[in-house]
């Protein structure tokens, strides 16, 4: 893991790239300040699942697509560039507050921040191994 003390996180400007970003730190011991960059752009698509008979959505299936791309300060080199996607769902019943169908949805977002994140560390990893091994 310590191809990760020479990469910083471009800082974030959207609260779903934040998220994509706590993730990640807490995933692997990320650089304040690396020779390597980090950028991340994340986008969200909602789509219905399921309507119930009064034509009330009850079900929410999220992907989160993030675009990524590693890259050397000072050459301004793309080491690597890819995309990472993950679904989930969450409720909304009718029965359900708002608070609860906002909390479920935050959720969501959380786990799909955390999935993505661990696909991300999995392929720097892969991707320069040959760097750190003997």
């Amino acid at each position: 893991m310590e191809i990760f003390e020479n990469i910083d996180i471009q800082k974030q400007e959207t609260s779903l790239d934040f998220l994509i970003e706590e993730s990640l730190e807490e995933k692997a011991p990320f650089a304040k300040s690396g020779e390597n960059t980090l950028n991340i752009k994340a986008s969200i698509k909602n789509s219905y699942g399921v309507i119930t008979k009064e034509n009330e959505i009850t079900r929410y299936s999220v992907i989160l697509d993030v675009d990524y791309r590693l890259y050397n300060k000072k050459t301004k080199k793309i080491v690597l560039k890819n995309k990472v996607s993950a679904t989930s769902d969450y409720s909304a019943a009718v029965t359900f507050t708002g608070f609860a169908t906002e909390i479920a949805r935050r959720d969501t977002y959380e786990r799909l921040a955390d999935t993505v994140a661990e696909k991300m560390i999995t392929e720097i990893l892969i991707n320069n191994s040959s760097k750190y091994s003997p």
